[in-house]
């Protein structure tokens, strides 16, 4: 994988456990995005996430949310993905989080790494049929080594990796998108330890990445393209983070089509 770096944009990630925050304080401190955590298995809602969503983006850092699942098997994962999707929703509208929205896979509850893996694997394909977004994993290099399997390559990693030197490649990844490398961390605005994380790249590319995610056409896209992407989101209710050369994989043709036979069916009994 690839190494840190001082010219890498700063972030922090955080839950409950650090009480009220003063945002502007840490946008000042020189930190760029925060990582949020809002839901934990099928019921439980972090009673901070709506209040840190709202303070970090007013004070102007880019905000992602996370998940910590509790799924034992692929068949739990429908209700816990529901569950964070409608909470995230509550909490600005799921376009207002311009970073990833991440599961944190780190605990046991799925068992062997065959059911473990199974589970991951149905919450990025059920994630992406029911928003049009990627998911990102967040985890460690021992649950990578003895809860995965080599299938998540392509899925990008929020990597806690608290050692020095730079990361070997692990359980199928060559790369990390975000690193957590430190749950110690102290930043202005915050009473006492919190995590502290790195973007893979400076703070202007971070925003190139993530801060035009879903406020207008993509570059080479063709209009006729761009037209049907934004028929989907004002007349069907698609989400905006779906872009108009994104891959139509099954599962996300029938969300779509799902969704436009509901509001065709909602104006004939209008």
């Amino acid at each position: 994988m690839q190494s840190r770096s001082g010219n890498h944009a700063k972030g922090i990630d955080v839950s409950h456990w650090q009480g009220i925050i003063d945002w502007k304080q840490v946008k000042q401190a020189g930190y760029s995005f925060a990582f949020i955590k809002a839901t934990e298995g099928a019921k439980l809602v972090d009673d901070r996430f709506r209040a840190n969503a709202q303070g970090a983006r007013s004070a102007g850092l880019l905000v992602g949310a996370y998940h910590l699942t509790r799924a034992q098997k692929p068949e739990d994962v429908k209700t816990e993905l529901e569950h964070f999707v409608q909470t995230v929703e509550s909490a600005g509208g799921m376009s207002s989080f311009k970073l990833p929205l991440v599961l944190d896979i780190e605990t046991k509850e799925g068992g062997s790494k065959a059911n473990i893996s199974a589970i991951v694997r149905e919450w990025i394909a059920q994630f992406k049929q029911r928003t049009g977004r990627t998911l990102m994993v967040y985890t460690f290099p021992n649950f990578i080594d003895t809860s995965l399997d080599n299938t998540f390559g392509s899925t990008p990693l929020w990597y806690a990796y608290y050692n020095s030197g730079t990361p070997a490649n692990i359980g199928g990844w060559n790369s990390w998108e975000f690193i957590q490398y430190t749950n110690k961390g102290r930043v202005a605005g915050i009473s006492g330890n919190v995590d502290l994380d790195e973007f893979k790249g400076n703070e202007a590319e971070l925003m190139a990445a993530y801060n035009s995610q879903g406020t207008g056409p993509q570059p080479n896209v063709p209009a006729w393209k761009e037209a049907g992407r934004q028929w989907l989101v004002d007349h069907v209710g698609i989400s905006t983070d779906w872009k108009a050369d994104d891959q139509l994989d099954i599962g996300t043709l029938g969300a779509i089509l799902s969704k436009y036979t509901a509001a065709v069916i909602g104006k004939k009994d209008a």
